[in-house]
């Protein structure tokens, strides 16, 4: 079953387009990895300076192998420099789809 992965935070004042850019980088590279399904970078619309990344994965065991792996680290460096506070990760499961990206059998 495929999963959401959330990733909320908000970002340094003042820092927005360059945090966009750093996220196109790391997508770029994440790109490609087993049961990596996409992702989005969403902005608070009442806050601009606090993110979601909306990952779609496989399930939550290839998110968690991805998470869990040196790679990670290394793919997501160009984000780590604007985070401000604590980031807060949830991983969601489809519990019902009417789009047809990953219902549950």
């Amino acid at each position: 079953m495929s999963v959401y992965v959330m990733v909320s935070a908000r970002i340094k004042p003042g820092t927005s387009q360059e945090f966009e850019r750093a996220f196109e980088e790391v997508r770029a590279k994440v790109g490609g990895t087993p049961g990596h399904l996409g992702e989005q970078l969403l902005r608070h619309s009442e806050d601009p300076e606090r993110y979601t990344l909306l990952g779609h994965w496989e399930s939550t065991e290839k998110f968690l192998a991805w998470e869990d792996a040196p790679i990670h680290r290394e793919n997501t460096v160009p984000l780590r420099p604007f985070w401000a506070g604590a980031v807060e990760r949830v991983i969601h499961e489809i519990a019902v789809d009417r789009a047809g990206t990953g219902a549950r059998p």
